[in-house]
C-alpha cells in the first residue's frame, strides 16, 4: 500500500533543518485551525500535496484553484544574525485518513522527512474534555515525544509531559515510528472542546509553536480577538460539508472515508 502513495512537488524546495507540522482533523479541530492560521499568517506557499487512490476523490478549491486533499505549505528558511535559521513546513489535509492507511502513510512521511533532510516533526492534537471538566484557568499544553533529543528539547517549553494516555491517528504512528527509526518528533496535545471547533486550544498550541521558532514571528493576537467568529465559521463550513458527502454517498459516487472525521 506504501507504493500507492506518491507525494507530488510543486516546486523543488529546499527544506533541510524545517520544522514540518504535521496536521489532521482532531478533537475541537484544533490542528486544522492550527495549519490554517500559519499557512495564512506566514503567507507560506503550496509546495507538494500527497495523492492516493484510497484518499476521497476530491479537489480542495482555494481562490479557484484547486488542490488534492493533502498538501502541504513552506516558507522561506528565516535566518538571525547567529546564521541560526528557522523554517516552517506543514502538512495539513480536511479528511481523516482510513485506518488501514495511517501506517503505510505515516511511514511515507517519514521517509520523505528524512529524504528532505527535515529537522524536526510537530504534530498538533487536541486532547476533549467536556465543560464540566475545563478549568477555569488556561489549561496546559501537553506532550509526547520519540527521541532522547527531542524530549530534551521540547522541555525547554511551557508543556508538561504527557503521563498516560493514548495519542491516535497520524501522530501516534509517526512518534511511535520515530522512536524506532530514531527520528525526532513530539506530539502537542492542547485540551479543547468534543464538541465544537476551539480556537482558543489552537492558539495555545500555535503560541508553544512561536517560541520554539526563534526566528518566526507568528502572532496570535487576531486569532484570539476573532476566536467565536473562526468558530462559527468552521462550525457551519463542517455542516454543509458533511450534509454535501453525505447526501453522494448515498448515490455511490463516494467511498466511505468522511472530511473531517
Amino acid at each position: 500500500m506504501d507504493d500507492d502513495i506518491e507525494i507530488h512537488m510543486y516546486e523543488d524546495v529546499d527544506l533541510s533543518n524545517a520544522m514540518l507540522i504535521e496536521s489532521f482533523p482532531t478533537v475541537g479541530l484544533v490542528s486544522t485551525i492550527v495549519a490554517s492560521y500559519i499557512v495564512d499568517a506566514l503567507k507560506l506557499r503550496r509546495v507538494g500535496a500527497i495523492m492516493s487512490k484510497n484518499f476521497p476523490p476530491a479537489a480542495v478549491v482555494v481562490a479557484g484553484q484547486p488542490s488534492p486533499p493533502m498538501r502541504i505549505y513552506a516558507g522561506p528558511k528565516v535566518c538571525g544574525p547567529n546564521n541560526e535559521c528557522d523554517q516552517v513546513v506543514i502538512l495539513t489535509s480536511e479528511f481523516t485518513v482510513p485506518d488501514e492507511m495511517q501506517l503505510p502513510l505515516a511511514r511515507r512521511i517519514l521517509d520523505w522527512a528524512t529524504e528532505r533532510k527535515v529537522k524536526l516533526i510537530v504534530s498538533v492534537e487536541g486532547t476533549g474534555v467536556s465543560d464540566e471538566e475545563k478549568p477555569d484557568d488556561e489549561p496546559e499544553v501537553f506532550y509526547a515525544c520519540s527521541t532522547e533529543k527531542s524530549c530534551m528539547y521540547v522541555e525547554k517549553f511551557k508543556a508538561l509531559p504527557m503521563k498516560m494516555g493514548i495519542v491516535s491517528g497520524i501522530s501516534g504512528v509517526i512518534l511511535y515510528l520515530g522512536q524506532i527509526r530514531g527520528i525526532d518528533a513530539i506530539c502537542l496535545l492542547a485540551p479543547a472542546h468534543m464538541q465544537f471547533p476551539d480556537a482558543r486550544a489552537a492558539a495555545r498550541l500555535i503560541r508553544l509553536i512561536d517560541d520554539m521558532l526563534p526566528m518566526v514571528e507568528i502572532d496570535t493576537k487576531p486569532l484570539l480577538e476573532e476566536a467565536s467568529k473562526i468558530e462559527k465559521n468552521i462550525q457551519e463550513a463542517l455542516e454543509m460539508m458533511r450534509k454535501g458527502l453525505e447526501s453522494r454517498k448515498r448515490v455511490g459516487e463516494l467511498p466511505q472515508t468522511g472530511m473531517y472525521g
